[in-house]
């Protein structure tokens, strides 16, 4: 793990003035360059220090940005709206950016983070190489929590994902059925393979196995849904029912199975993940596994707010209350007896 004189001697400047510049110091005189490098340095080496509390209370902006990767996204909303409620309780605001913005002209995030224009950041991670730099660039300077996502190497909050993965399958097998496929999440989430190990959990508790058969990259967007569906039955014969770890994957499962003649949810059950007020409105309306995303947004702010106050924060926060909770509609239903030779 690097230190402060790492950072220093990496920018060819003191130790101390290192600290002064990553905690905020106003009244530091260098020059812009050299804080540039000093920036840098902390971020090329990874360096997370322990944040100064006074020295930010001083010079508080009184708001805090969100990065996420997908401004349209219906559960990116839910989340931000938990984050602006709490943040008014605290008399900030909340500044929304686009993730792949800030990571397409780093040094400009790097000089905008430098400027104390926002206290600390939000980052809601996709899995891709830009949430360790733009982790990395702001961690240098403020806190930085990430949401959604459980992380080793950052403060972060999450929901029981876990939890969450297994309770779709006890639906399921609950309901009786055996042939249970799963569409996950894509890019390297802990969040997504949580889930997963819940959901193996889920078939093991009831003596049953994951079918690699049955195993695809589902994705976020309603046309990865379809795709995954149409492989699924390119494959071959389809399981009675599929989880989804997107909802608007799953809006594409159940479009593409209207498009391909596959009735729900007499042929093929459907659950999807994250409670969205479309997915009541659906033509069947679509079973989902609710999480806490308000509750999330909300734990967010508040560990930024303690770090700022340099109060104690577990490294990762498990929003538990409420608790993975699972909403009933007509995607799912006991699967279609076999019919036997004597039936016919």
């Amino acid at each position: 793990m690097p230190t402060i004189k790492d950072v220093a001697r990496h920018a060819g400047v003191t130790h101390a003035v290192v600290s002064r510049i990553l905690n905020g110091d106003t009244s530091l005189r260098v020059r812009p360059e050299t804080r540039e490098r000093v920036l840098a340095a902390a971020a090329e080496l990874e360096y997370i220090p322990h944040h100064a509390a006074k020295a930010l209370r001083e010079s508080r902006a009184g708001a805090i940005g969100l990065a996420v990767h997908d401004l349209s996204n219906p559960v990116y909303g839910e989340v931000i709206k938990g984050a602006q409620e709490a943040l008014s309780a605290h008399h900030s605001v909340l500044m929304l950016a686009d993730a792949a913005e800030l990571h397409r002209d780093a040094a400009a995030f790097r000089r905008f983070v430098a400027s104390g224009a926002i206290d600390a950041l939000l980052l809601l991670p996709a899995g891709d190489d830009s949430d360790a730099a733009i982790a990395r660039d702001a961690a240098a300077r403020i806190p930085t929590v990430l949401v959604n996502e459980r992380s080793a190497d950052y403060q972060s909050v999450s929901a029981d994902e876990y939890a969450a993965g297994a309770l779709a399958v006890e639906h399921l097998a609950g309901l009786g059925h055996r042939d249970i496929g799963l569409l996950h999440l894509d890019g390297a989430t802990r969040r997504g393979s949580d889930r997963i190990d819940g959901h193996v959990a889920g078939l093991r508790e009831h003596g049953l196995e994951l079918d690699e058969r049955w195993v695809l990259d589902g994705g976020h967007e309603p046309e990865t849904g379809r795709e995954a569906l149409r492989e699924l039955v390119a494959r071959g014969p389809l399981p009675s029912a599929v989880v989804v770890h997107s909802v608007q994957a799953a809006v594409g499962v159940l479009l593409g199975a209207k498009g391909l003649g596959i009735q729900v949810p007499e042929e093929l059950s459907i659950v999807g993940f994250h409670d969205m007020r479309f997915a009541a409105y659906l033509e069947p309306a679509l079973t989902v596994v609710r999480l806490g995303l308000r509750e999330m947004g909300a734990a967010a702010v508040e560990t930024a707010m303690r770090l700022l106050d340099g109060q104690a924060v577990e490294r990762h926060v498990k929003v538990t209350e409420p608790a993975p909770s699972l909403v009933v509609r007509g995607s799912t239903s006991p699967p279609r007896p076999a019919v036997t030779p004597e039936a016919r």
